[in-house]
């Protein structure tokens, strides 16, 4: 993992139960002072656990309560170190904050620090009564409840409400070569009984309990004719694909790419492969990660300039549903 996590962890543990503390953790860890949090070092999951492990035996608490204290506090540096700002912008509420975590794992591995991991992934429901179903996925197990301190730091701090965080099912599922960790958490609002109505924690709910717009509210603006060339020109990148995954059309770039392609003939998985998130490429994977980023790349075309010893880079198209 990053070395600010191993940072945050050690600013975790100084601010909450001091230095000597710390001192007998990363002897325990068998690092050697001074080693044990490097921001710019990379720390395999072993070091990583093996810190996070001497946490618990020192301080005198699960590992699952050293992972969940660590997600709320984590929010808390971020926001100190200079992401207060980014964090806030996100969203208008916690439903779109948590829909947006996915395009801030990849910002952060991507943009900010350069690799090619690929993190978490999340996706939000809203229900009538108000709670939300978060899904997480993770290839490292046991990490989940660092879900629970981050949702519910964030859900205090940037959202002004309360709620309470519930795991409604846990199971390991396989894509590929892999096992992926899914969790299902719960999410319910807390009343505060300060006498104000808490902010939603989607703006759905209002969309919920909205009465149905009669037919002669409606203004008619009239038709905006676009031929399907421009429209092309306009999103060189776009494709369009129906239920089965068949390319109905496609943008100017995207043409010129796969002059081979043909209209309800070719598939989506002919010309790209899905990178983000890691699920199956479908119709049904696409519908359940609505309003998640995707990243594809595309099959069999590279970018060659700049590149050293003309190593060939992948093009990525990235994009939300």
């Amino acid at each position: 993992m990053f070395g600010w996590i191993h940072e945050s962890f050690r600013q975790l543990v100084n601010r909450k139960y001091g230095r000597e503390v710390w001192l007998k953790i990363v002897e325990m860890a068998k690092f050697e002072e001074g080693t044990e949090s490097e921001i710019a070092h990379y720390y395999n999951d072993v070091e990583t656990m093996r810190l996070v492990n001497s946490m618990a035996n020192i301080i005198g608490i699960p590992v699952e309560e050293v992972w969940e204290a660590y997600g709320g506090f984590l929010i808390q540096f971020t926001m100190e170190t200079g992401w207060d700002e980014l964090l806030r912008a996100m969203a208008s509420d916690l439903e779109g904050f948590l829909d947006s975590l996915d395009s801030l794992h990849y910002f952060i591995d991507h943009v900010v620090y350069q690799t090619k991991l690929r993190g978490p992934s999340f996706r939000c429901e809203a229900h009538p009564d108000g709670t939300l179903l978060l899904h997480y996925y993770s290839k490292r197990s046991g990490l989940y409840p660092i879900v629970k301190g981050v949702v519910r730091e964030v859900a205090r701090r940037i959202y002004e409400t309360e709620v309470i965080m519930k795991v409604q099912e846990r199971k390991q599922e396989h894509l590929d070569a892999f096992v992926t960790e899914h969790v299902v958490f719960v999410i319910s609002q807390v009343e505060t009984g300060s006498g104000h109505p808490p902010k939603a924690i989607s703006s759905k709910m209002e969309q919920f309990d909205a009465n149905v717009v009669s037919a002669n509210e409606f203004v008619f603006l009239g038709v905006f004719d676009i031929s399907s060339d421009d429209f092309s020109i306009a999103f060189p990148y776009h494709i369009c694909f129906d239920k089965d995954l068949f390319v109905e059309h496609f943008g100017h770039y995207i043409r010129n790419a796969y002059p081979m392609a043909i209209r309800q003939e070719t598939r989506v998985s002919d010309i790209l492969e899905l990178v983000h998130p890691e699920v199956p490429l479908s119709y049904e994977s696409i519908l359940a990660f609505k309003n998640s980023l995707f990243v594809f790349k595309m099959r069999g075309i590279g970018d060659i300039v700049h590149q050293k010893k003309e190593e060939v880079k992948p093009i990525l198209l990235k994009g939300i549903f």
